[in-house]
């Protein structure tokens, strides 16, 4: 345990953002299930309709520092590629 003021609130600080980006890692992957059991179920209408919502969650993740911006590029080139693959 910290002795020193600052290092608490570091330690206070930084449990706070692990738990933001637990949320919002969480809330992507969720998303993407969501697209890839909609592939799974062969309802291409409906999976390329809720891409564009998926692509929104990814973007907003890496605009928030949780994951870096090429790898949201890489989850969404990932992504339309089974779209494509699917059709």
């Amino acid at each position: 345990m910290p002795n020193i003021k600052s290092a608490k609130k570091r330690m206070r600080q930084n449990e706070e953002q692990r738990k933001r980006n637990r949320h919002y890692r969480s809330r992507m992957r969720t998303q993407i299930k969501k697209f890839h059991q909609l592939l799974d179920g062969k309802d291409i209408e409906s999976a390329s309709s809720l891409l564009k919502e998926v692509y929104s969650v990814i973007d907003r993740t890496a605009q928030k520092g949780v994951i870096h911006a090429n790898a949201a590029a890489r989850y969404k080139s990932r992504l339309t590629k089974h779209l494509n693959e699917s059709s």
